[in-house]
């Protein structure tokens, strides 16, 4: 996914992995469940089973009405619909960046997209060395290199790199080498920024990495 939490509307489909909120009336008294709408698109409403799927918060009120009718005088079911969450897709730029850290990850992103989302490259960056650390199975990462200097001085799109979840841009400022020179430059630097604002990512990676 690629947003934050969704905010329900009255048209709003309800889904597998939402919550509904359900509220029971008869007479005086009312009834409250929770219950987590299942792959089969029904919810638990105390022992009733009722498919929701697909059907908007009215469409779930009528449904609980009619399902409580055989067992309850005159029901009034109210439903209140919380969307699951859905993760963000992230993607790290650090080194000759004006705003180095963490950013959204649009869909179809690339190299150059990420950079302007750090709000761009200093005047000093080397953007034929710029490197795309992958972290695969987090022991065995891979560094890809992203020319971009070609792009902007020959139009050059290849070289542009679609990127991944938790891929981490690194925009040095100076000449990196072959891979193994560049992961002994860049990899303490990534242990010491990435750390501190997500931890569980990549840390195993950066500490393991043997080039």
């Amino acid at each position: 996914m690629y947003a934050d939490e969704t905010v329900p509307t009255s048209e709003t489909p309800i889904e597998v992995g939402d919550t509904l909120e359900v509220v029971i009336r008869r007479g005086a008294g009312e009834e409250k469940f929770s219950s987590l709408v299942r792959e089969n698109g029904s919810v638990s409403v105390g022992f009733m089973e009722v498919d929701v799927g697909g059907g908007t918060v009215a469409e779930a009120e009528r449904r609980v009405q009619e399902a409580a009718k055989p067992f309850m005088k005159e029901p009034r079911a109210q439903v209140a619909l919380k969307k699951k969450l859905l993760k963000v897709k992230r993607v790290f730029v650090f080194g000759d960046v004006k705003k180095p850290g963490m950013v959204p990850m649009a869909r179809n992103m690339t190299v150059l997209q990420a950079l302007a989302a750090a709000d761009n490259f200093q005047e000093t960056a080397l953007l034929e060395e710029i490197r795309v650390v992958r972290g695969g199975d987090f022991a065995k990462p891979h560094i890809l290199t992203a020319d971009l200097a070609r792009l902007f001085t020959y139009g050059d799109l290849s070289r542009n790199l679609p990127l991944e979840e938790n891929d981490v841009i690194f925009v040095p400022r100076e000449q990196l080498g072959d891979a193994r020179e560049a992961a002994l430059k860049i990899m303490p630097i990534l242990q010491v920024a990435i750390m501190p604002i997500y931890p569980a990512y990549l840390i195993p990676a950066l500490t393991t990495f043997k080039p």
